[in-house]
């Protein structure tokens, strides 16, 4: 994989990921692309750095700085491997939101395998503690009729 179609990758990975955040609030955030602008490739924590357009719903878009780190050092964008740092899509906890501070980080290396959710039996969802409501049943010419009057 390139560069450029990295990049990409990343940008439908990160709507993925935020899809599958556990607050609501996140939910409602997409990616619609990245800027990369710094590379420090060769520094003791290698990172690139640059901006990331992200929608909040569908009425309002804003521009998040985001820091991709590496594991390791590397002489050159062109030694980077770009396969190996995408997510795969059933990891986690490789990426942080900050929306005070419009900001993401995006560490590959600490991602962790997805738990999926535990399967629950209806047995175990408690149940509310008040009348269930339904539409007024009329009886109409010597049968029910859930559709009141006619």
């Amino acid at each position: 994989m390139d560069e450029r179609k990295f990049w990409i990758h990343l940008e439908y990975r990160v709507c993925f990921e935020l899809a599958g955040f556990r607050h609501a609030a996140t939910r409602i955030y997409w990616c619609d692309g990245f800027v990369p602008q710094q590379y420090i490739l060769d520094d003791p924590n290698p990172r690139i750095l640059g901006y990331a357009w992200i929608w909040i719903g569908s009425n309002y878009e804003d521009r998040y700085a985001f820091t991709l780190l590496l594991d390791q050092p590397v002489p050159s964008a062109e030694e980077i491997d770009w396969s190996a740092l995408l997510p795969p899509d059933d990891v986690t906890r490789w990426l942080t939101v900050d929306p005070g501070r419009k900001q993401l980080v995006i560490e590959p290396s600490a991602a962790v395998p997805d738990d999926p959710l535990p399967p629950r039996s209806t047995a175990e969802v408690p149940l509310p503690d008040v009348p269930i409501l339904r539409w007024p049943v009329r009886r109409r010419r010597g049968r029910w009729s859930g559709r009141g009057r006619r």
